[in-house]
Order: C-alpha cells, then sequence, then structure tokens
C-alpha cells in the first residue's frame, strides 16, 4: 500500500478533529480494495424477492458504477 504525506493549514483547535477525520477516511478507502466477504449468490433465497440473482446483480453494478 502507497503512502502520502500531506501538508494542510488547520484553523486552531482543529487539529485532532482534522487528523481522526483523515484516519476514518483512509480507513473507508482501504475497505474499498478488499473483497466483499458475502456476495449476492451467498445471500440469493434468504429474503422473497420478484427479482434473480442476475437482475440484483446488474442493479447493485450499475448503482456502484454507472
Amino acid at each position: 500500500m502507497g503512502e502520502i504525506t500531506v501538508r494542510v493549514s488547520v484553523p486552531d483547535g482543529l487539529e485532532e478533529v482534522f487528523k481522526k477525520e483523515l484516519k476514518a477516511l483512509s480507513a473507508g478507502l482501504s475497505r474499498l480494495k478488499k473483497k466483499p466477504s458475502v456476495t449476492v449468490d451467498d445471500v440469493f433465497g434468504i429474503m422473497p424477492s420478484e427479482k434473480s440473482a442476475k437482475e440484483m446483480r446488474l442493479e447493485l453494478y450499475e448503482e456502484l458504477f454507472g
């Protein structure tokens, strides 16, 4: 994983808040690279639905990347 050093000017007294927010953002971004542990195929059939697993996958793809 790469490392980036950033210098920013933050209003007085908000340094710790900025560090916490930046750490939370970094943790969120690192989770995006990991493959989901549960797929649509794993949960298909648990909840009643009129849609097929393929239709749900297409909707998810369109929502994320469309």
